[in-house]
């Protein structure tokens, strides 16, 4: 059973932790509404009333929120492409990786190719990893023991691939 109320107080990056509650808490009422489902469609539904609280967190200028959509495609499609290498001539694998440095200072993807050439761009990529990997333990360690016990055992290895030099990194 998952309960309600879990969110953390901490103020990090300007969001506001009461509307963040009072929106959920929408939310979760909206689910009910709906036989416990929510569906994108309803939660377009009520949000387009300018008094309701999820109001602003969508764009109703149609040319804006057309440019925006287009630019999410684009990165639909950039995810989307795969390459392999001789390795694993089996894997496919992504094509192109946005690192977090490279968010911070304005988004933009690079060749995986070019990362896994770069020693320190290699390093970055396993210390990304090494992050996700942390937030499936704390997921799963909620649903699964066993497949945690997996999950440790890639820890272990990208930890060494790292050198065991975690640098925290923000996702």
């Amino acid at each position: 059973m998952v309960r309600s109320g879990g969110v953390r107080q901490a103020n990090f990056m300007g969001i506001d932790m009461e509307n963040m509650k009072a929106e959920r808490k929408f939310l979760e009422q909206l689910a009910k509404q709906h036989g416990g489902m929510l569906m994108v469609e309803d939660v377009l539904g009520v949000a387009r009333d300018p008094r309701c609280i999820l109001h602003k967190y969508f764009q109703w200028d149609d040319t804006k929120a057309a440019e925006a959509f287009r630019r999410m495609q684009a990165r639909q499609l950039i995810q989307k492409c795969t390459v392999t290498i001789e390795k694993a001539p089996d894997i496919p694998i992504r094509a192109f990786v946005s690192l977090s440095t490279d968010q911070y200072s304005g988004g933009g993807y690079r060749l995986t190719a070019d990362v896994l050439s770069d020693e320190d761009l290699k390093a970055e990529l396993f210390r990304e990893m090494a992050h996700t990997i942390t937030k499936w333990k704390k997921q799963l360690s909620l649903l699964d023991k066993e497949t945690v016990a997996i999950i440790d055992m890639l820890d272990e290895i990208v930890v060494r691939k790292t050198k065991g030099k975690r640098k925290e990194v923000r996702a």
